[in-house]
């Protein structure tokens, strides 16, 4: 058996849909941007996009689309968080994810919100708006949510605040 190629001209354009080119040219945009660094206290923290542009109006905002953040704390509980879209705020070191927020940590919490904020600085995050989710003690809805850990290196916690209703699931 033997196997050809079909020939290919080195001068034939790239397909480029002109639509494409014309959105490009017209919104600055970076294609799957990451960041990568330590918060103040040495946690691995990491941060990627499908896209992100920056504001028109502030040069301190980027917004982007399907965020995708990962931080390893202290007592190596590893959190990931999931969004729709973010607004990060380069002077405060502040995420705002937006939209179907995920977040999946490995002691055993996995819910969702609809808003986010994320620290990149600290490694905290907050939500005030409706959580829901599962957790080692079971089922858990609140009204807001926030990720803390003592500076004398504890264990990481999620404290969950404003109307909690948890169904206890002994094991």
């Amino acid at each position: 058996m033997f196997l050809f190629s079909q020939s290919i001209s080195p001068t034939s354009a790239i397909p480029f849909a002109k639509v494409e080119l014309q959105e490009r040219a017209r919104d600055q945009r970076i294609t799957a941007p990451f960041f990568s660094g330590q918060t103040t206290s040495g946690f691995p923290i990491s941060v990627t996009a499908e896209t992100a542009k920056p504001d028109q109006d502030n040069p301190r905002l980027t917004h982007a689309d399907e965020l995708k953040a990962n931080i390893t704390l202290a007592d190596d509980n590893v959190i990931d968080l999931d969004a729709k879209s973010a607004q990060i705020n380069s002077l405060s070191f502040e995420v705002l994810l937006r939209g179907d927020v995920q977040l999946n940590s490995t002691n055993g919490y996995a819910f969702t919100t609809e808003a986010l904020a994320l620290n990149l600085n600290q490694g905290s995050a907050r939500s005030d708006t409706k959580v829901t989710g599962t957790g080692p003690a079971g089922t858990f809805t609140a009204g807001a949510m926030e990720l803390t850990y003592p500076e004398d290196g504890e264990k990481s916690r999620f404290l969950f605040t404003n109307g909690v209703k948890l169904i206890y699931k002994p094991q």
